[in-house]
């Protein structure tokens, strides 16, 4: 069976569930999970511990990256996320293996400015080889439409640059009865998830209990916003994967009302829009970046303009006192998902992928 190195500075971050989900539904590659830090409890892979500077610079750190990936016998490398792939391609080169780069949205949508004024040394990295990554790299796989449009402008080859839905899990999701009036918001407390916007869109609606899952560094102005509107809001922090599953379960509309980040930071796809309609809940969300993948307008939800809380209120409006609606967009939300984003069926597409990259890494 042949192995797929799966690459992620951190496993196990509680907004990036389908990092883990995907690795575990390959049936015909092996994945071996590749970390710059340690491995969550229980989750099997390779961590470069105290050389945690190989994902982030060349020389000796690079060789440390390259000889994790020879010890793991890999055929071909996962890379998640742009700055990932970029930091590691030295090391996938001097190995000899192919690799894929998942873009999953600010990778392919922040600004070559902000990339500059960053402090981050990753960030710098991606910057320096973001031209060496799309001349070498074996296949770019951007989560929507969307991001394969950023990078193709970018410059990347459109030949190698594939669209791919990573998919969800569609069993074990908890089957729970909504509370009506009540809306939830599954992201983190940062300008592009848009709670500014919600916020003021449901100042206009009376008797709305909204849960925002979820912590950042808006955490204390957006408590402080909430406050002076006179919301009923309940900031969960951080959960983990099943706990945000059941919240969304027993809230009767999910919102993701994004907008452009300040260093021009898109969402690439918005997974737990997908989550959402798997459970059969409608959902209101922005017309951005590649939301509209996920949600079709006026069948499986309701777009809006970003940065529009009028538009906004009028959409959950609709959603929450008009229940035929909500059942008619739950239900069609179901079997969308269903039918476009089983993770199962999703990751036997990237095999495929991954079966036409052996041998590239030597060729490229």
């Amino acid at each position: 069976m042949p192995r797929v190195a799966v690459l992620r500075h951190t496993f196990g971050l509680p907004s990036e569930p389908f990092v883990l989900t995907q690795a575990g539904a390959f049936s015909r590659w092996e994945p071996v999970l590749v970390s710059r830090d340690a491995l969550p409890p229980g989750v099997p892979g390779l961590s470069l511990g105290p050389r945690a500077g190989a994902l982030h610079t060349a020389g000796v750190s690079s060789r440390a990256l390259r000889d994790l990936l020879v010890s793991a016998r890999a055929d071909a490398v996962l890379a998640h996320f742009g700055v990932e792939a970029a930091c590691a391609l030295p090391a996938a080169r001097r190995a000899g293996v192919p690799l894929a780069t998942v873009f999953h949205g600010f990778d392919a949508t922040t600004s070559r400015l902000d990339l500059l004024r960053s402090r981050r040394l990753s960030w710098w990295t991606y910057l320096r080889r973001t031209g060496a990554l799309a001349r070498r790299g074996d296949l770019f796989l951007p989560v929507s439409d969307h991001l394969r449009a950023r990078l193709l402008a970018r410059g990347f080859p459109a030949a190698r640059t594939v669209t791919h839905h990573l998919g969800i899990r569609l069993d074990d999701l908890p089957v729970l009865p909504a509370r009506p009036r009540t809306v939830v918001h599954v992201g983190r407390l940062v300008p592009k998830k848009g709670h500014a916007d919600l916020f003021r869109a449901l100042a206009g609606l009376p008797g709305v209990h909204l849960t925002c899952v979820g912590e950042g560094p808006l955490r204390a102005s957006l408590t402080d916003l909430a406050r002076r509107l006179r919301l009923d809001v309940e900031f969960t922090g951080a959960l983990d994967h099943a706990a945000t599953l059941r919240r969304i379960a027993t809230s009767a509309v999910l919102c993701l009302p994004s907008t452009t980040g300040p260093t021009g930071d898109q969402e690439g796809l918005g997974q737990v829009l997908l989550e959402a309609g798997a459970m059969g809940r409608p959902v209101v969300a922005t017309r951005h970046g590649g939301i509209p993948s996920a949600v079709v307008d006026g069948r499986t939800g309701l777009l809006v303009p970003e940065g529009d809380p009028r538009s906004l209120a009028a959409a959950l409006r609709r959603v929450l006192d008009d229940d035929a609606l909500a059942r008619s967009l739950g239900a069609a939300a179901r079997a969308h998902v269903h039918a476009g984003f089983d993770v199962v069926r999703r990751t036997a597409v990237l095999e495929d992928l991954l079966d036409g990259l052996r041998g590239a890494g030597t060729r490229r």
